[in-house]
């Protein structure tokens, strides 16, 4: 970029390629339709393979997942023989070589982003978010507070928990949110966008990435996981998925405007959304019958195991109903940090070869290797590995 450029980024996280151009097809995202009359279709390349959490840091780094490191929100950490909760701060955006350049930036609500400390234009950060980091709102400078308290709360503010596709007041809730969190992420990057008039802005519509994990049952509901399921059967609730993409339509249709017709704007998604058996959740147990992982037994375990494995017991047996209450009055803090000590099971590391690791999307495997893990099989104490 230069200092007679101007771009629009705009990211609808998770949108599936195919749905919006059947959409597009049926005249039913004009904004899109008329930016693909004058532009080009091209097809984004990121790493989902290996999972969706991994797709935002290479993308901001223009790093792999092979050097930056982060394949999920839980990272094995092999000095303490534990997962830590992803935090972004490592990473350096590639919009940072704008700053250095004396460009006007512009950025809300990536996922995963790092803040850098503009001050000029915006960043912002978590407000509204589907991944929640720090569980707080960010943003610099200081001069763009006003115009963002002005538009707040965001509606995924309110957390929702959802006990399955035949909970309709949740799923119509959740539908709802998603369709006001999109107007109100639209009336607020345009009016930072007209204030700020960034060189390079990169506006990010969580919202679809959300409503789709819950909504996604109506959006295909003749595929064959569903329809053997009987989920294809189950009522539908409004607003439907496809309107939650129109809405995103129309309020790109404002932000282009809002850009200028000088501009050049580049819509995009990282990766998309199908139907899917959900995430597998056998490993662990298969590897322990296989031989390459064992639990210890209760009477091998310290006191602060016995405790946290109670605890899990307990989160996992505890009533829908009172899940949807926790879910609610607990901040996500909170709750990251007292479902950390769960996420694994507890493993007699002298006598595991192989373990499994919490997945947004896959089965991963992690070998526990000599040299690398500080406990491994045949030794059963911590060392370092310096």
């Amino acid at each position: 970029m230069n200092q007679h450029t101007r771009l629009l980024a705009i990211a609808v996280d998770a949108a599936e390629p195919e749905f919006v151009r059947r959409l597009i097809d049926l005249s039913e995202m004009p904004a899109l339709g008329a930016l693909l009359r004058q532009g080009k279709w091209l097809r984004v390349k990121s790493p989902a393979y290996i999972g969706s959490g991994c797709v935002w840091p290479s993308f901001m780094s223009a790093q792999t997942p092979q050097t930056h490191g982060v394949y999920g929100e839980w990272l094995w950490d092999a000095r303490s023989m534990s997962l830590s909760r992803y935090h972004g701060k490592d990473l350096t955006p590639f919009w940072k070589a704008f700053v250095d350049d004396d460009l006007s930036v512009g950025i809300l609500d990536v996922p995963f982003m790092p803040m850098i400390g503009l001050t000029k234009g915006f960043e912002i950060s978590e407000w509204g978010p589907h991944d929640i980091l720090d569980g707080r709102m960010q943003l610099a400078p200081e001069a763009v507070a006003a115009t963002v308290a002005g538009h707040s709360p965001h509606p995924l503010e309110q957390r929702v928990q959802i006990s399955g596709p035949e909970d309709y007041s949740a799923l119509e809730l959740i539908g709802k949110i998603c369709l006001q969190g999109l107007q109100k992420r639209g009336a607020l990057a345009h009016r930072l966008l007209s204030d700020t008039q960034p060189q390079f802005a990169l506006v990010a519509f969580t919202e679809i990435h959300r409503s789709s994990h819950y909504l996604w049952h109506k959006a295909e509901p003749e595929d064959p996981i569903y329809a053997k399921n009987g989920i294809a059967k189950l009522s539908a609730t409004r607003p439907l998925i496809h309107e939650i993409y129109r809405e995103a339509d129309r309020q790109i249709n404002e932000l282009v405007a809002a850009a200028g017709p000088n501009a050049r704007v580049v819509v995009f998604s990282l990766h998309g959304m199908r139907p899917a058996h959900g995430m597998p959740a056998f490993l662990a147990d298969w590897l322990c019958e296989k031989g390459f992982a064992r639990m210890p037994g209760w009477r091998d375990q310290s006191w602060s195991e016995r405790a946290t494995a109670v605890f899990g017991t307990v989160k996992h047996a505890m009533p829908t109903s009172l899940k949807k209450i926790y879910y609610k009055i607990v901040p996500p803090t909170v709750t990251h940090h007292l479902a950390r000590p769960t996420m694994l099971p507890l493993y007699d590391w002298s006598r595991t070869r192989a373990f499994a690791l919490p997945t947004d999307q896959h089965g991963w495997i992690r070998i526990n290797l000599e040299g690398r893990e500080a406990r491994h099989r045949g030794q059963g104490v911590l060392r370092s590995n310096a």
